[in-house]
């Protein structure tokens, strides 16, 4: 233990000096390493996705569609946010109307009409975006005996739908 001692004390003060090294300094950014940056084109299409997709969720609001849109909400954005489909099936007898109904909601929102097929087909543009409002002429008889038309939304921005 007497031998012991001697060396401790030679380790002590070297101990308190590797302790005390860089306590002072804060850490600094590797020069190597470039800070992450946000692309403002992705930022800008996300919004305009959002923008897009929550005018189709309203416009179909307005249509009585028994089972509800499918990807009302629930699908899934990928890429570069680009296109949104929704599609449910309404009652035969008010098909022509549900058409018109999604398609007047969505010129509310400042989308301008470019083509109609009479009941079955409109168009729909605002800046790069594409949106067709279909209507699928096969009816489906649906569980309570009614029948229904599909009725589809399409948006893309690269006018694609």
């Amino acid at each position: 233990m007497r031998h012991a001692l001697p060396r401790l004390t030679c380790l002590l003060p070297l101990i308190g000096l590797i302790a005390g090294c860089g306590s002072t300094q804060t850490p600094q950014p590797s020069p190597s390493r470039a800070a992450a940056s946000v692309d403002p084109a992705a930022a800008q299409r996300r919004t305009e996705y959002e923008t897009v997709r929550t005018q189709l969720l309203q416009a179909t609001a307005e249509v009585d569609a028994p089972g509800g849109f499918r990807g009302d909400g629930k699908e899934k954005p990928s890429g570069d946010y680009c296109s949104v489909f929704l599609d449910g099936y309404v009652p035969a007898k008010s098909t022509a109307q549900a058409r018109e109904k999604v398609t007047a909601a969505l010129r509310a929102d400042g989308w301008k009409q470019t083509r109609s097929g009479g009941t079955d087909e409109s168009l729909l543009t605002r800046g790069t975006w594409a949106v067709f409002v279909t209507r699928t002429t096969a009816p489906l008889t649906g569980a309570d005996g009614r029948t229904l038309h599909e009725l589809t939304i399409k948006a893309d921005c690269q006018g694609n739908a």
